[in-house]
């Protein structure tokens, strides 16, 4: 049996924390329609007062859903989906293999940090009373939205990262020539 490769290994890694963020973002979808069923474990879960259920799940669970689904499990499991397919077609890879694990844990955390900051902006804003978006709910959401200043940084940081790793590999001239000689 092969051992496998950093490219495989990788791989195998992103597709599983993607199948994990799509669990999330189902699980975040199925909030929606739930939430005037579920009211009242909301309210509790949540903290909210009853006033600011529809408007958190308006504007917030959509975007906290939509950042899950799109960052967390299609991102995923395209990062893993590349690096599988890159050393598949150059026939061998030049990742290193401590920016495949950065890669890996700053799009998780970035992903989850990002989440839990939208999660905490809604819940510390919301029951100021202003209107979303307003100067005076951004500056009650100002303590809490580094969070997601720091979240957006780390998938940042991650796909730079991806792109160096699979750029790397894929730029390199040589190796096609030496797959089609074999």
């Amino acid at each position: 049996m092969n051992t496998p490769t950093l490219g495989q290994k990788t791989a195998v890694r992103f597709m599983l924390v993607s199948l994990l963020f799509l669990l999330l973002g189902c699980l975040e979808g199925l909030m929606h329609p739930t939430k005037w069923m579920l009211k009242d474990f909301y309210l509790f879960l949540l903290g909210l007062e009853p006033q600011h259920l529809k408007p958190f799940f308006g504007y917030f669970v959509g975007k906290i859903h939509t950042h899950v689904s799109l960052l967390g499990w299609v991102t995923s499991a395209l990062m893993g989906l590349f690096y599988f397919t890159a050393e598949q077609i150059k026939g061998t890879n030049h990742y290193r293999s401590f920016l495949c694990t950065a890669n890996l844990w700053l799009h998780v955390a970035g992903v989850l940090i990002l989440v839990f900051g939208f999660h905490l902006v809604g819940l510390v804003a919301l029951p100021t009373g202003h209107a979303i978006g307003s100067p005076e709910f951004r500056a009650a959401a100002s303590q809490v939205k580094l969070l997601v200043v720091i979240g957006g940084l780390c998938v940042f940081f991650s796909a730079v990262i991806f792109t160096f790793n699979l750029s790397a590999t894929l730029l390199k001239k040589n190796d096609l020539k030496k797959v089609r000689e074999n």
